[in-house]
């Protein structure tokens, strides 16, 4: 009999505490006051109530970006030297210059290699009039010899491009291994970017890019992903693998070398619905959101969508102005401090709550939860 008592008792114990949860609850929408501004965070609005929020679902646009740091670098940079050792006998060009490709840039004193290319040149005419096939052949070959011998004496540009160093000075001694002149291709400007293993199966070839440079902070110029390295690299406590972007526009401020920052644009959805990703719960690999009623608030199971760690994309379960708990981790966080004060019986209410079981299989559309007190 005394068991019996004791056990009535403790329910009717447990029935007032999740009684008075329950109202606790309701009192975080009931009992707010109306609002008397509204403040505009980017494509949402989000009006006060206690220091909940709510916001209203609307429209707008969510990129995903990865951050990566890097280094500027020119299409082609190019050291150039003679072929042959010799004295310097004429630069023909200046620092800063601009250059076409094949153009002579600089030359050797070679009267020997000068004298054996017009030697070999008058024994191939003089062989081609005499009609004779194989002297013919021989003089030839002796003529692109010469040629060949003659061409190590001087410099030509590889391609068109601007001089950005001269080394040596007329009148030096050189030898094939000296550094002569320096040539730049900037036609085409890239940057190399170290992205982290975790976001690389993100990036792919012809995605979109934003370049912040160092040295002008208020310069930003469009990029595309044109380049991933097949291989990773241990980069300290990291492993990082090598994206190239190629930048879009021209600016001769550019240098290679620069410090970068670059956006690579990973994800992109327009025009769809989005909310802040604190109104979001996960549970159990699913998402809830609290929204505002007439009648109670309702747990909700929505499905999103791609999240740019500010604001997420709602793929179903919202409409377009429905209201919802703007911080919905706060409200978790305060109903829990609520269960820890009113004792075990209202913790297992939370429990309860969190174990919302999944849509029956096949339904035709998507359920409301309400949270329920037994």
């Amino acid at each position: 009999m005394k068991k019996t008592k004791k056990i009535v008792i403790w329910m009717g114990v447990a029935i007032a505490i999740a009684t008075g949860v329950f109202y606790g609850y309701q009192r975080f929408f009931s009992s707010s006051p109306e609002p008397s501004e509204t403040t505009r965070l980017s494509s949402l609005q989000m009006r006060k109530t206690d220091n909940l929020g709510t916001v209203k679902v609307k429209r707008g646009d969510i990129v995903v970006t990865i951050s990566s740091f890097g280094h500027v670098r020119a299409n082609r940079e190019v050291t150039l030297r003679f072929r042959t050792s010799g004295i310097v006998k004429k630069i023909e060009v200046k620092e800063g210059e601009r250059v076409k490709k094949g153009q002579v840039l600089a030359m050797l004193d070679s009267p020997s290699q000068q004298a054996q290319l017009l030697q070999a040149k008058n024994n191939y005419e003089e062989a081609k009039l005499e009609g004779i096939k194989s002297k013919i052949e021989e003089k030839r070959l002796s003529y692109e010899a010469a040629y060949e011998d003659y061409e190590k004496t001087l410099i030509k540009a590889p391609c068109d491009g601007e001089i950005t160093d001269i080394a040596v000075y007329e009148g030096d001694s050189v030898s094939s291994s000296t550094p002569i002149i320096s040539l730049i291709n900037r036609d085409k400007m890239y940057v190399d970017v170290d992205v982290d293993e975790v976001d690389i199966r993100k990036v792919a070839p012809g995605q979109e890019a934003l370049v912040k440079f160092d040295a002008y902070p208020g310069l930003t110029l469009p990029a595309e992903v044109s380049k991933i390295s097949p291989t990773a690299k241990s980069q300290g406590a990291v492993t990082v693998v090598k994206v190239t972007l190629e930048l879009k526009e021209f600016d001769e401020r550019i240098k290679p070398g620069f410090s970068t920052e670059a956006e690579i644009m990973v994800g992109k959805a327009e025009n769809v619905l989005i909310i802040p990703i604190e109104a979001v719960v996960e549970r159990q690999n699913r998402s809830f959101v609290t929204v505002i009623t007439e009648d109670k608030p309702q747990v909700r199971p929505i499905m999103t969508g791609i999240s740019n760690g500010e604001y997420v994309q709602v793929l179903s379960g919202l409409k377009e102005g429905e209201e919802i708990v703007a911080n919905n981790y706060k409200l978790m966080e305060q109903f829990q401090k609520m269960a820890e004060v009113k004792g075990m019986g209202a913790i297992r209410e939370m429990q309860m709550m969190r174990r919302i079981q999944r849509p029956p299989a096949g339904a035709g559309k998507v359920e409301y939860y309400k949270v329920k007190y037994k």
